[in-house]
């Protein structure tokens, strides 16, 4: 049996949370099984030097993540207004 791409994405975030399931749990809440949003937040965890703890490193990668979609969703429908 192989491994999902789902099971594929679990196992990268749980490592790179350092297996730390209360960080995962915040994770997971703000992921929820999204693509886009798990590398968005992979990215973010691994800028985020502010915190060292795994859960509040986690809080604020999640936090980041909101606001670059919300960014990128207001340059896209400006962009998209635009023409």
């Amino acid at each position: 049996m192989e491994i999902t791409t789902e099971q594929s994405n679990q196992l990268e975030l749980l490592q790179t949370l350092n297996y730390d399931t209360a960080a995962a749990k915040v994770a997971v809440a703000f992921i929820k099984d999204d693509a886009f949003k798990h590398r968005l937040f992979i990215n973010q965890f691994n800028r985020t030097y502010s915190e060292t703890d795994f859960v509040a490193r986690a809080t604020k990668a999640v936090q980041e993540s909101v606001e670059a979609i919300t960014v990128l969703n207001e340059t896209t429908a400006t962009a998209t207004a635009e023409k």
